[in-house]
């Protein structure tokens, strides 16, 4: 009898064990970029690539830094309740969402950028390592998109190129 139960007990464990090893294994997906919903962008608002060319130098936090004001009359207050507020950086040609880091040689910069009043879009570059060098060519562009309509959408809006098609944004 005690034979008995260690046969029935060792095959259930080894059921389960083969259970657990098929089920493992998972299902194949096909890896593909979604196909994008049908969204209506016409009341998406995007400024054209502003050229920064007026820089001030600053400190923020003890650390070196630039900024650069950049206006526009379509960032009133209410537009920006209704809306969600993106900023993207072109650099040397390289789209960049904002905030971001880059490392260039032995430095560490950091862009981001603020709204000190509603009309104006302050963007700042703080030098967190090593020396705070201008960078190549820079430009900047907001993109406004109803707070309904970011909701609705899959879109990585981290991912600029995925943006500019989903929303028809022309260059």
């Amino acid at each position: 009898m005690n034979r008995f139960y260690r046969f029935g007990i060792f095959g259930l464990l080894m059921i389960m064990f083969l259970g657990w090893m098929i089920n493992c294994t998972g299902t194949k997906t096909a890896s593909h970029t979604p196909s994008f919903i049908h969204l209506n962008t016409s009341e998406v608002i995007t400024s054209d690539w502003i050229d920064a060319n007026q820089w001030v130098t600053t400190t923020v936090f003890g650390l070196p830094a630039r900024t650069c004001e950049l206006t526009s009359k379509q960032l009133s207050p209410s537009l920006l309740e209704e809306n969600q507020l993106y900023v993207y950086s072109k650099i040397d040609e390289q789209v960049h969402p904002m905030p971001f880091n880059i490392r260039q040689n032995s430095a560490e910069l950091r862009f981001d950028y603020t709204m000190p009043t509603p009309s104006t879009l302050k963007i700042v570059m703080i030098g967190l390592k090593g020396n705070l060098k201008p960078m190549g060519e820079q430009q900047y562009r907001y993109v406004l998109i109803p707070n309904s309509l970011v909701k609705k959408s899959p879109i990585n809006m981290g991912d600029y190129e995925m943006v500019k098609t989903a929303f028809h944004l022309e260059d």
